[in-house]
């Protein structure tokens, strides 16, 4: 289900919310574009956008996710306690992520899949999620369960 985006799909949403777009913009823009939508942490990301286009300083890697962030291509995910957030891109909202804790496995679900849960948590508890700040966690058909405790 991967979108395969482009580096200057990433580069024009910059141009267009007003941003310019520097030389770390754009290997930024360039290793997001690479990743096929994986979930990253800002370190890798810094790693990859250092490897790629030489140094450059981990706060401007930092600064430049959560402008991106605030532009709405990008969404940091928590992905459970002790874990950093990850980053991932999110040009559409029109699916969620169940992230396997045992094989790291991603599986796209379409958001309308999720439709009654969001519909039950509103109506019954008046409560509107944000579901794309977090991945479901769980464990994939082909991963044992590695809770030491009983869930139903």
């Amino acid at each position: 289900m991967a979108h395969h985006l482009s580096e200057e799909l990433l580069t024009g949403a910059i141009q267009r919310a007003g941003l310019r777009l520097t030389l770390p913009r754009r290997a930024i823009c360039r290793v997001l574009a690479r990743s096929d939508e994986a979930f990253l942490s800002a370190s890798m990301i810094a790693e990859k956008v250092s490897r790629s286009a030489g140094q450059v300083d981990a706060s401007t890697v930092y600064r430049t996710l959560d402008e991106l962030a605030r532009i709405g291509l990008l969404h940091l995910i928590h992905l459970g306690s002790g874990q950093p957030g990850m980053w991932h891109l999110t040009l559409d909202h029109t699916h969620e992520h169940l992230v396997c804790e045992g094989c790291g496995t991603t599986i796209e679900v379409p958001k309308s899949d999720f439709s009654p849960l969001y519909d039950l948590l509103r109506n019954k508890y008046g409560f509107r999620p944000t579901p794309h700040h977090f991945a479901y966690l769980g464990y994939c058909r082909d991963c044992p369960d590695q809770t030491d405790h009983f869930h139903p």
